[in-house]
């Protein structure tokens, strides 16, 4: 099983990755956390040791991209998911 974490600032944004993950790969991947946050996802990252990790590249104070360049081991996959609308 795909150990994945999301992070992205937006409460709906991460339900609605949450609900299509469940939805279409409830077997093969497990969210194991969410993150609104930088700071949050470096913890979680560090805490969980994920497989994959769904990033909003747009977020206050520090982005996506700022996380990764912390990261200097990463032993994970990323999936970019920014500007989600959700209505």
């Amino acid at each position: 099983m795909i150990k994945a974490i999301i992070v992205d600032d937006e409460k709906p944004a991460r339900e609605l990755v949450n609900n299509l993950v469940n939805r279409y790969f409830d077997n093969q991947i497990q969210l194991v956390t969410n993150c609104s946050s930088v700071r949050e996802a470096e913890d979680a990252i560090s805490r969980y040791q994920p497989n994959l990790v769904f990033l909003d590249v747009t977020m206050p104070g520090n982005s996506g991209f700022d996380l990764l360049k912390r990261i200097s081991n990463r032993s994970f996959e990323v999936i970019i998911a920014s500007a989600i609308i959700v209505k």
